[in-house]
């Protein structure tokens, strides 16, 4: 007997269906989100891993956190990134001040129109503009305590952080530290921009921080101090799809 496969069509999947309602909440979020919850997971890079997703559930389940900070890129590279952006819209539209979600590099048009998340939307130019609409309301940076700034990349120099906006997420969502001092090249490529501690240094004299949590690069062992413990960047996806890698899961409980 031929069993026959049922196709649904891509426009039903129920991502699009959640869109409007966590539109509307980033709508109202600031470019940066100050909270001052007392337990609170930070969670870095999915890339469309639902095992990296539900491991992170699970621990701010056994941790008890009441607050959980995405640090973006939920999208592209691994085999479930629909999926993976209507679980996170899903949760930030159940708890909108419990979840904070930001924006990654991969939350960029420029970024996942040659990734996964163009060919998983079978090529459909609106639905694809409606999710790349959305991203661009989502917030670029959180601030925990007032002496704790989380971002998906980095800083591109001493800027205060009220003047961080929507509209200029590229060098918080692209940009890396660096052993080097100042503002440097990047080897990802042309408009990504790499800081040194002294940079990093000011940035936080100027806001009144303490520190810094990254997400932006892959680190095996699921997270790496920089700048004598005072940067700490994260990885959260179990298996690296693009590089073959398995590490560990990069979450941080503060």
């Amino acid at each position: 007997m031929e069993t026959k496969v049922i196709r649904i069509p891509i426009n039903d999947h129920n991502l699009f269906n959640i869109l409007p309602e966590v539109s509307e909440i980033f709508d109202s979020e600031d470019a940066v989100i100050y909270t001052d919850a007392t337990k609170i997971l930070i969670v870095a890079d999915l890339h469309g891993d639902k095992n990296s997703y539900y491991s992170a559930l699970r621990m701010r389940s056994d941790l008890g956190c009441d607050t959980v900070i995405f640090l973006g890129d939920y999208i592209d590279r691994g085999p479930s990134s629909l999926d993976v952006l209507e679980k996170v819209f899903s949760l930030k539209n159940e708890e909108p001040d419990k979840i904070i979600l930001l924006r990654g590099n991969h939350e960029l048009k420029q970024t996942n129109r040659f990734e996964k998340l163009f060919e998983d939307l079978e090529y459909d130019e609106d639905l694809y503009v409606r999710i790349n609409r959305v991203f661009d309301k989502m917030p670029v940076g959180a601030v925990i305590s007032n002496n704790i700034f989380c971002v998906h990349g980095g800083i591109p120099g001493p800027v205060k952080l009220s003047e961080i906006t929507k509209e200029d997420a590229y060098p918080y969502v692209w940009n890396d530290p660096s052993e080097m001092a100042g503002i440097g090249k990047s080897p990802r490529g042309l408009g990504m921009r790499t800081f040194g501690e002294d940079v990093f240094d000011e940035f936080l004299r100027v806001n009144g921080l303490e520190r810094m949590v990254r997400g932006h690069s892959v680190v095996e062992e699921g997270f790496k101090w920089w700048f004598g413990e005072r940067l700490l960047s994260l990885y959260s996806v179990l298996g690296y799809c693009e590089k073959g890698t398995v590490g560990e899961l990069g979450c941080v409980l503060l």
